[in-house]
């Protein structure tokens, strides 16, 4: 038993090199992307395309899925039964959705005032649904077995393709259906690259046992999903009807770059899942396991956070836009956000940490009181605030919640959290601190931003080392035998 759990820290640490390395690769030709289209696309254009996405893939793509996905992540053992079973049901969902999606397009076209092209963005969008059915399986096998080096390829071909047709389609005056027919393109390559390197034989069989099993899991896992799906999108309801295309893409531009740092804890999290289901008998390895995520990831988490928040004016003045105000009005909003995306590294940890153990009720009530303080608090300060109100409403919530993650964490196994976190937090505040004071002063274009955001991490390494120095020389000494072995 020593010899599987040791054979599989050396697979999820490998892992998570693998994945990190390679996804940052990923997440720069996204940011230069995405930089790049703000920089060719207006606001309403940005605006219009996160509406129909909500659409399409945050409302419609819940009804695609009862949970398998997750639950075939966490079941210990998995037959062919459960695989087709996972697959016959999502494609009939697929379908019927698809069906419903282009009676229903012009009516929601109408609705949120996106001309006579909307009916169609949503319809030409929701065809990636159907696409998407067939990466599923492929892409759950090779996370079960921590193949993440495998799973980045089809990663890389859709980053890559996605951002190249957009840009292109963007330079050439195709406005927003830049975005959606390069949605369409990349998931087509996805699929076809993810069947290519996990092949499985497709087939479509109802085992009611499988169902049974699945549906255990995966129900309370989706309706976390849905109370998520409510909380999380006042934007493209609340705020589309009531200021526009324009403030959705001020709001969706604030939640892009405020959710960069967070991408560390999504890379992680894919691994600490699977991971964490193995080792949920094993409560003591699981408190270090859970203990090293969080530190770890603090280090790189909390100074890009911080950073953001002392550098988000200059970025969205010279890197988001040439030397204009274009952006600006997302800048109070983007603040709220990254404020409130301070403790995401810790809950975000903690919740995948729950569902592992087999607690998804545990997060489900969380995410209903998530859920009716979002709409409770959000729907008048949106109202009397403006769209700013979202990212207020986000903060508050946010840590007056916080000390309930902690709690239901520590029903299932008890972890030592201030002392991952303290060495690299208070070394992130010096660093920003410092890098204010520069950037109030000297920076004055995109060229000045770079060379400050630099110092910057030369300043954190600097005080990492002395405060945090022996500490991270034993974590990391232990990471590389791990890789040796």
């Amino acid at each position: 038993m020593s010899e599987v759990l040791d054979s599989l820290k050396s697979k999820a640490i490998r892992a998570v090199f693998t994945l990190t390395f390679r996804r940052l690769i990923l997440k720069l030709i996204d940011t230069f992307g995405i930089i790049t289209l703000a920089r060719l696309l207006s606001q309403e254009s940005f605006g219009v395309f996160g509406i129909i996405s909500f659409v399409v893939f945050t409302f419609l793509s819940f009804f695609s899925d009862v949970g398998f996905g997750a639950a075939l992540i966490q079941k210990e053992e998995v037959s062919d039964d459960d695989l087709r079973t996972t697959f016959t049901i999502q494609q009939a969902l697929v379908t019927l959705i698809l069906l419903a999606t282009w009676i229903v397009a012009p009516w929601v076209g109408r609705f949120y005032n996106l001309g006579n092209s909307g009916a169609w963005l949503v319809r030409i969008l929701s065809l990636s649904l159907f696409l998407t059915s067939f990466k599923t399986i492929p892409s759950i096998m090779l996370e079960r077995r921590l193949r993440f080096e495998l799973l980045i390829i089809p990663e890389i071909i859709e980053t890559v393709s996605y951002n190249a047709i957009a840009v292109y389609m963007a330079m050439h005056g195709y406005g927003v259906w830049s975005l959606v027919i390069a949605v369409i393109a990349r998931t087509v390559l996805g699929a076809i690259a993810l069947n290519v390197i996990a092949p499985w034989k497709i087939g479509w069989q109802l085992n009611k046992k499988s169902a049974r099993e699945l549906l255990h899991f995966g129900v309370p896992f989706q309706l976390n999903s849905v109370l998520a799906l409510i909380k999380d999108n006042i934007t493209p309801t609340i705020i589309a009807v009531w200021y526009g295309p324009s403030a959705v893409g001020f709001v969706n531009v604030a939640q892009n770059i405020s959710s960069r740092p967070m991408e560390i804890s999504t890379i992680v999290s894919r691994i600490t899942f699977p991971t964490y289901s193995r080792i949920q008998g094993d409560k003591e390895r699981l408190k270090r396991w859970i203990e090293k995520s969080i530190h770890l990831m603090s280090v790189v988490y909390f100074p890009a956070i911080i950073g953001l928040i002392v550098t988000a004016r200059p970025i969205l003045e010279f890197l988001y836009a040439n030397k204009s105000d274009k952006w600006l009005p997302a800048l109070p909003t983007l603040l709220w956000f990254l404020v409130a995306a301070i403790p995401v590294v810790i809950t975000t940890t903690y919740t995948n940490a729950i569902y592992a153990t087999g607690h998804p009720k545990i997060v489900l009530s969380l995410m209903a009181l998530y859920t009716a303080l979002t709409w409770g608090i959000g729907l008048p300060l949106i109202h009397y605030l403006g769209y700013v109100g979202i990212a207020i409403t986000v903060c508050i919530i946010t840590y007056t919640t916080f000390p309930l993650v902690l709690y239901a964490l520590g029903k299932v196994v008890s972890v030592d959290t201030f002392g991952m976190i303290w060495r690299p937090f208070s070394a992130s505040l010096i660093m920003g601190t410092f890098v204010y004071f520069v950037e109030n002063n000297y920076v004055h274009g995109l060229t000045s931003l770079v060379a400050v955001i630099f110092l910057g991490l030369v300043v954190y390494s600097g005080l990492l080392y002395m405060i945090d120095g022996k500490y991270l020389k034993v974590e990391l000494s232990g990471l590389f035998r791990s890789l040796l072995e």
